[in-house]
C-alpha cells in the first residue's frame, strides 16, 4: 500500500503536475454540474418536467464532440478553448436571462442545445494531457488518477449545485459551472504550453477522420457496452429499494470505482498492464453482475458487497479504454479520438439507462440486473477482437 501511495506522489510532485490534476479535476465538474444546474435553473418557472425535456435536448449537444476535436487537432488550443468557451458563456448567459424575464420556451432549449454544443472540450484535453506530460513509467498512475478525478467530480459537483442553489440561486451555480470551464481551460493551456500534439493538416487523412482505423472502431462499440452495463445497474440501482437505499446503492457503486482506479494506479506498469486488459476486466464485471443479479436483493449487506464489487470494474474499465484509444489514435488525430470515445461512452450510457428501467419495470431487480452482464460479455468480446486485429495489423 505504501508503494502504491508512493507511485502518487512521485507524480504529483513533477513540475507541474499538482496544476495538472486540479486542471483534471476542474474539467471533471462542468459535465457534473452542467445538466443539474440547468435543471434547477429551468424548473422554478416552467415545471420540472420542461425542465427535464430541456436537458434531455441539452445533452443531443454531445454529438459536436468530435467535431471540436477535430477542429483541436488542426489549430493551436488556446484560440480554440477560449472561442469556445466564449461563445458557450454567451449562450448560457441568454439563457439565463430568458429565464429571468419568462421568455419564450423555444429559446430556452435553443440556448440549451447550443450551451452543450459549444461546450468547451476540457475534459478531450485532459485526456490528451496526460499523454504529453507524464513519462511512460508514471502514465498508468496518471489515467488512473483522471478516472478516480471523475468519480469524485460526479460525487463534488452535483453537492456545489444543490449548495450553491441553496444558498444563492440556480443561476449561480450555472455561472459556476461556466467558470469551472474557464479554470480548467486556463489551467490546461499552461500544462500543455509548448507540449502540445502535432497538428494534422486538412487533406493528409480520410474524411473519416479517427473512424478510418478498424481497431478503433471496434474500440468504440466496446466503450458504448461498457458504458451502457455503467448506466444500466446506476439507473437499475437508483430505482431499487426506495430514495435511500438507492442512492446509498449508487455511492457505493462511485466507491467501488474509486477504489478500482486507485488500486491500479499503484502498481507499476508492467503489472497494471497484465491487471488492466480490458477483456479481462469486462469478463469479471460480467461475472460480477450475475452475482449480484441471482442474490437475495433483500439482503442489504450482500447487495452492498456486490455492488461495490461491481464497481470495482469501473475505474479500471476507463483506464484501459482510454490508454488503448490513445495508442490507436492517428498521429495528428488525439484530440478527436479522444472525443469519440468520449461520446460512445455517453451515448452507451443513455442506451443503458433506458434498457435498464424498461428491464427494471417489465421483470423486476433480478432479471432486469441480468442485462449488465450480457452488455458487459458483448463489449469484452469487442475488446478482444480489438486486440487481435490491432495484432494483424502491426504483423502485416
Amino acid at each position: 500500500m505504501r508503494g502504491g501511495l508512493a507511485r502518487y506522489r512521485r507524480l504529483l510532485s513533477g513540475p507541474g503536475m499538482l496544476g495538472c490534476g486540479t486542471a483534471a479535476l476542474a474539467s471533471k465538474l462542468q459535465g457534473s454540474m452542467f445538466s443539474l444546474s440547468l435543471l434547477f435553473t429551468v424548473a422554478p418557472g416552467r415545471s420540472y418536467a420542461t425542465a427535464g425535456a430541456v436537458v434531455a435536448v441539452s445533452a443531443l449537444g454531445g454529438i459536436a464532440a468530435p467535431a471540436r476535436g477535430r477542429l483541436l487537432d488542426r489549430r493551436r488550443y488556446a484560440p480554440v478553448l477560449w472561442s469556445v468557451l466564449a461563445v458557450h458563456a454567451a449562450l448560457v448567459a441568454v439563457l439565463l436571462v430568458n429565464e429571468a424575464v419568462h421568455g419564450p420556451l423555444p429559446i430556452t432549449f435553443a440556448m440549451a442545445l447550443g450551451a452543450n454544443v459549444a461546450a468547451p472540450p476540457v475534459g478531450v484535453v485532459t485526456r490528451v494531457m496526460w499523454r504529453f506530460v507524464t513519462s511512460q513509467e508514471n502514465r498508468s498512475t496518471a489515467l488512473a488518477l483522471d478516472a478516480v478525478l471523475a468519480d469524485v467530480g460526479f460525487i463534488v459537483g452535483p453537492m456545489l449545485v444543490g449548495v450553491i442553489s441553496s444558498l444563492l440561486a440556480p443561476s449561480v451555480a450555472m455561472a459556476a459551472c461556466v467558470l469551472a470551464s474557464a479554470l480548467a481551460t486556463a489551467l490546461l493551456l499552461r500544462a500543455l504550453e509548448g507540449r502540445e500534439p502535432a497538428k494534422s493538416v486538412s487533406g493528409e487523412q480520410s474524411w473519416k477522420g479517427s473512424l478510418a482505423s478498424v481497431p478503433l472502431r471496434m474500440l468504440l462499440g466496446c466503450a458504448v457496452f461498457f458504458s451502457a452495463a455503467v448506466g444500466g445497474v446506476e439507473v437499475i440501482l437508483a430505482s431499487h429499494g426506495g430514495e435511500l437505499l438507492g442512492s446509498v446503492l449508487v455511492s457505493v457503486l462511485s466507491v467501488g470505482s474509486i477504489a478500482g482506479g486507485l488500486a491500479v494506479g499503484a502498481l507499476s506498469p508492467a503489472r497494471a498492464a497484465r491487471v488492466g486488459r480490458l477483456p479481462q476486466l469486462l469478463l469479471y464485471l460480467s461475472m460480477a453482475g450475475v452475482l449480484l443479479a441471482v442474490s437475495d436483493a433483500g439482503q442489504v449487506v450482500l447487495t452492498v458487497v456486490l455492488v461495490m464489487a461491481v464497481g470495482m470494474a469501473f475505474g479500471p474499465c476507463f483506464v484501459a479504454l482510454y490508454g488503448q484509444t490513445a495508442e490507436l489514435s492517428p498521429a495528428g488525430a488525439a484530440a478527436e479520438t479522444q472525443a469519440w470515445v468520449g461520446a460512445a461512452l455517453q451515448g452507451g450510457t443513455a442506451l443503458g439507462q433506458a434498457a435498464g428501467a424498461s428491464a427494471l419495470g417489465a421483470w423486476g431487480f433480478g432479471r432486469g440486473m441480468a442485462l449488465i452482464p450480457l452488455f458487459a460479455l458483448l463489449g469484452a468480446g469487442l475488446a478482444f477482437f480489438t486486440g487481435r486485429s490491432v495484432t494483424a495489423v502491426m504483423t502485416e
